[in-house]
Formats: C-alpha cells, sequence, structure tokens
C-alpha cells in the first residue's frame, strides 16, 4: 500500500470526522462519485490512473475550508408577513426572532405530522430584515414553492426560487473563521452539532462571484460535495429527500428535535397533534444513526464507538430503504431492525431501532442489545443479476445524540412523575370532598 494511504488510515483510525477525502484513492478503490441514487452501485472496472494530479488528502479541517453546495436551492421570502407565515407552518421556533449566530434546521409537515420537505432558514440580515431564505435540496425546490404557494393566501410577501447564478449555499468546515472575511456574503452557524457553518451569497452571476471572491482570501482549493457528505454522515446527520424520506419520516425519528427544530410549546402549525402527543406521551424507539460496512472476513473491533470511513473499502451499496436485520435470527426475531437510507463507500447513514441495535434504554424493560454476541446485516436483491445481497452492518449513537437521548428520558420521567403526584393531590381533595 503507498506511503499516503497509510497514513490516511492511520489518521482516520484516531479520528471519527473526516473533513476531505482523496479523490484518486477513492478511484483505485472504486467508489463512484456524484449524486446519491437509491440504486446500487456497480464496482467500477480497473482503469488507468487519471493524468492529472490528485487534490491533497487533508484529516484536519484547514483554517480556509470550504464546499459549494450546488445540490442545495435558496427560495427567498421577502416581505412583512414573511416571519409569520413561516411561525405558523413549520414547528422551529421563528418568533420572537432571537439574535444568534445559527440559523435554523427544520422541516416542513403534512397533516398527519410526517416529514414533507427538510430545509435550512437562514434569519434576515440586517440590511432587510423582512427577507428570509429557506435553504432546500434542488430536487425538491420546486415542491417547496408549490407548498409554499398553496399556504400563502393573502400574506403580504414574495416568494422566489432563485437559480444557481441568483444565489448560492456554500458549507464552511469548523475552524473556518477566516472566510468570514468575505464580503458581502451572509453565514450563519449550522445548529447541528459537530458541524461548521452554511451560508449563502445572493446577486448577479452569484456561483461564479462566490467563487472568486473564496479564491482571493483562501490558497485552498475548494472542497468537493463527497467530502462535506462523508463530513456530515460520520456525524449522524441526514439531509435530502433520499435520507429523510417524504411523506414517511417523522421529524423526531430524523432528530429534528434535537436540532432545535421543533418547539413544543409554541402554537398552532402544520402537524402539531402528532408532533406534540409523541414528545409527551409516546417514545422514540427509531432514530436516524451513522453506520458502518463490514464483512465477516474483517470484522470491526468490538470497542470501535464511532464509524470511520476507509477510502480503499469496496462495497456494493444497498438501495434505499433496504431492510436491516438480526443476522442468523429466525420468525419473530428475526422482523427488522432499521432501513438502509443512504451510504457512501463502507459508511452511511440508517433508520434503527435503537433498543435492539444499540446499548441505548429507553425504557424500564432496557436494551436487547448484546454487544458481545449481536451483529447485523443489509440484504437486498440487485436490480440487475435479481440476486440476493448481504453486507453486515454496524450501528453507532453519537456523543450528541447519545448525550441528548439521556436528557430527553430524564425529562419524560419527570414529566411522568409531576402527571402522577398531580393525579395523586387530585384523588385526595375528591376523598376530602367526599368525607365533608
Amino acid at each position: 500500500m503507498p506511503q499516503h494511504l497509510n497514513t490516511m488510515a492511520t489518521q482516520l483510525a484516531s479520528r471519527s470526522i473526516a473533513s476531505s477525502i482523496c479523490l484518486r484513492c477513492e478511484r483505485r478503490a472504486g467508489v463512484q462519485l456524484g449524486s446519491l441514487c437509491s440504486s446500487p452501485r456497480r464496482k467500477s472496472r480497473p482503469s488507468k490512473w487519471p493524468s492529472t494530479t490528485s487534490r491533497q488528502y487533508a484529516t484536519d479541517a484547514p483554517k480556509l475550508s470550504h464546499v459549494v453546495l450546488t445540490g442545495r436551492t435558496l427560495i427567498s421570502l421577502d416581505g412583512p408577513d414573511a416571519a409569520d407565515f413561516l411561525h405558523n407552518l413549520i414547528p422551529a421556533p421563528v418568533l420572537p426572532l432571537e439574535e444568534t449566530s445559527s440559523c435554523i434546521a427544520t422541516a416542513f409537515l403534512n397533516a398527519k405530522g410526517r416529514i414533507l420537505h427538510d430545509a435550512f432558514l437562514h434569519k434576515p440580515s440586517k440590511e432587510n430584515a423582512q427577507q428570509w431564505y429557506l435553504e432546500v435540496d434542488t430536487n425538491s425546490a420546486s415542491a417547496v414553492l408549490k407548498h409554499l404557494k398553496k399556504h400563502k393566501l393573502r400574506s403580504k410577501f414574495k416568494l422566489q426560487q432563485l437559480s444557481p447564478e441568483e444565489g448560492t449555499v456554500f458549507y464552511l468546515w469548523p475552524g473556518s473563521s477566516k472566510l468570514g472575511d468575505v464580503k458581502d456574503v451572509e453565514i450563519q452557524q449550522d445548529p447541528r452539532a459537530s458541524m461548521g457553518s452554511r451560508g449563502y451569497l445572493v446577486g448577479q452571476d452569484a456561483l461564479q462571484s462566490l467563487r472568486q471572491r473564496f479564491a482571493a482570501v483562501s490558497s485552498k482549493e475548494e472542497h468537493h460535495w463527497e467530502e462535506y457528505l462523508i463530513h456530515r454522515m460520520l456525524n449522524g446527520h441526514a439531509e435530502g429527500p433520499v435520507e429523510i424520506a417524504s411523506e414517511h419520516a417523522l421529524p423526531q425519528e430524523s432528530n429534528l428535535d434535537f436540532y432545535g427544530g421543533i418547539d413544543f410549546h409554541k402554537g398552532c402549525y402544520l402537524g402539531q397533534e402528532l408532533t406534540i402527543r409523541t414528545h409527551h406521551t409516546g417514545v422514540v424507539r427509531k432514530r436516524i444513526l451513522p453506520v458502518q460496512l463490514y464483512t465477516h472476513d474483517n470484522p470491526l473491533p468490538k470497542d470501535q464507538t464511532t464509524p470511520l470511513y476507509d477510502p480503499t473499502a469496496v462495497f456494493p451499496q444497498p438501495p434505499n430503504e433496504a431492510n436491516i436485520s438480526k443476522c442468523g435470527a429466525r420468525g419473530r426475531s428475526g422482523r427488522s431492525t432499521g432501513k438502509w437510507l443512504s451510504g457512501y463507500g463502507n459508511i452511511g447513514l440508517a433508520l434503527c431501532r435503537l433498543e435492539t441495535m444499540t446499548d441505548l434504554s429507553l425504557t424500564a424493560e432496557g436494551s436487547a442489545f448484546d454487544p458481545e454476541t449481536d451483529e447485523f446485516e443489509v440484504s437486498w436483491q440487485d436490480g440487475e443479476t435479481k440476486e440476493d445481497r448481504k453486507v453486515k452492518v454496524k450501528a453507532f449513537v453519537p456523543p450528541w445524540l447519545r448525550q441528548n437521548i439521556e436528557e430527553s428520558i430524564k425529562s419524560r420521567s419527570e414529566r411522568s412523575q409531576a402527571r402522577r403526584r398531580k393525579d395523586l393531590e387530585e384523588e385526595e381533595e375528591e376523598e376530602e370532598e367526599d368525607i365533608d
């Protein structure tokens, strides 16, 4: 193995987050680049090394580190009623407007409380306090715009979907503070744990202008979309309609409650009833987690606590919604324990049953997971050969998610105890009235 691959493997083993990847190594490993799709990727055929010089692989996020998110689209809401309109439509707290440096990670729900489209809501700039920008997946932008028009009615604001030439979105890795020197761009903190900042530039020839401004303040080459994909997958954050299925995904299962994307105390909004009822009376038994693929011949260490991206690993990619189950299980014990959502190389995201695939205990019954013996596999049928495919998969609970779940369990227990005390007090009062 070349020396630079050995160096990468050593550095990645000590980190749970890789900020970028080497295109040359990926081509050698046979990993395809490009957008996520729901069908399995084919292994690439052996080919000659590209004649172009490979890009530098960085294991630490450099001080000037950014990627233009060409797969994201901006929608402008400009007018005096924009804030009220958004506040009454999405589950996130929009009003009163807090002076924070973070944008809002949220979603649009249907009447049944299921996610239609996930989105980032960028707060107004100081220059225009009435203009909000929604950042959505490009493939969902038209549907989001249609949804907004449906509920706009007589609200006083203008709706506009911006083209890449009119508005461009970018992402800054954690520690990229010097990129704040780029003028005329709006930068806000990504509210998701272990993530950096998100920003946008609006104006004529926005995409070209943004790259020119970055080049003026940074000597680093622009990173690529795949690097951002790996970065957020290792942290366990889903994004877009492939990973957060429209009309199927629930906001709590997609971790929106831990992003600050749901206000459980605000008034009515579309989909509120089920969301609030789940929060107060239900238990969220499934959540999106980062996962890692492996084989029987190359098992993962029992004490590994975070997923590790290996640029040399080659795996057939399971399709979206592929079933995850316990290895060797039959009958009732062989039921589905999760669903594969998307992946890249040897890592991915999956919707997992927490008490089955992890050591988390959500109720008094406790977790059924045994880290010494339990293994899981994702299975599917190859779309071309019709052959049954299987590959082993391990789910991980990131520290930020574990902490939030434990705090949520504690809060739910306190609410339950408070309700019991209130019920006892009411019963005692009724008994006293009966005696009188």
